[in-house]
């Protein structure tokens, strides 16, 4: 495996871990109302010694009951420019997530939810996905305890492999919390990564069995830290700005928007 594809691989896979558009990467047991559309996008740019990405991605959040909430999450475009090799451009993956509610939250006890996601290979470029169909099962709880909303997640990848290539599923965890300073503004920070697809940092040459195959969405171990400041324009309408840093050194800025509206 070339020096440009592992850089490409490792900045894949550090972008591919914070492409939601929701404020905190860590999901939340928290439904939305029936009928309820929670809209979340923004402009994300990293910068790394490997070198530099940037995307637009999208979350639409839907209310289906008062316990089932459908989100969808296409990415319409990414750039990766490797500081050695070539670069890549366009589409990400789409991933598609049922959340679950089993027990709402009461005084002493958290809520609880359960979720599926399935990531579709709709990227074209190997540099961007690998091409195979991913799934993810979650379990999620979240708490009040005063001006603080904290949620912790738990969740194990299933990876689909591309042929040739030889890497183990992921676990996932995540903790963040939200801190309400005023009616208006808010402070957030999380922590959340997920183990090795190689029991340890990406070496050279492990992603495939075949040395021509140019898949690089896999790559070493993740441990990432971000906080961020959101302010309400409205009730209904956030604007947030988070930054995030990881064990690999990339540095990631997030300026967003968040929506929603309707519900019964």
């Amino acid at each position: 495996m070339k020096i440009s594809h592992l850089a490409g691989a490792l900045l894949c896979w550090i972008f591919s871990t914070v492409l939601q558009s929701q404020v905190l990467e860590t999901e939340e047991s928290k439904p939305l109302l029936p009928g309820q559309f929670e809209i979340g996008t923004g402009l994300e740019f990293q910068t790394s010694k490997e070198g530099y990405e940037t995307a637009l991605p999208l979350a639409i959040e839907y209310g289906l009951t008062h316990k089932f909430t459908l989100l969808v999450e296409p990415v319409g475009f990414t750039s990766i420019r490797p500081t050695t090799g070539s670069s890549a451009k366009g589409i990400g993956d789409l991933e598609i997530t049922l959340f679950y509610q089993i027990v709402a939250e009461k005084k002493y006890l958290p809520s609880i939810s359960i979720s599926g996601e399935i990531k579709f290979p709709t990227a074209q470029n190997p540099m961007i996905g690998t091409g195979e169909t991913d799934y993810t099962p979650f379990l999620i709880l979240s708490k009040t305890t005063g001006k603080f909303f904290t949620s912790i997640n738990l969740s194990y990848t299933i990876l689909g492999k591309p042929e040739g290539v030889v890497a183990n599923n992921l676990f996932n965890y995540a903790i963040g919390t939200i801190f309400t300073v005023t009616p208006k503004s808010i402070l957030y920070g999380e922590f959340y990564g997920n183990t090795s697809a190689f029991g340890g940092e990406a070496p050279e040459g492990a992603v495939s069995t075949d040395p021509g195959l140019n898949t690089t969405e896999f790559s070493g171990g993740e441990n990432v830290g971000s906080i961020g400041y959101g302010y309400y324009l409205k009730k209904e309408l956030l604007l947030s700005f988070g930054v995030s840093y990881d064990n690999n050194n990339a540095i990631l800025f997030r300026p967003g928007i968040q929506w929603r509206f309707g519900g019964k």
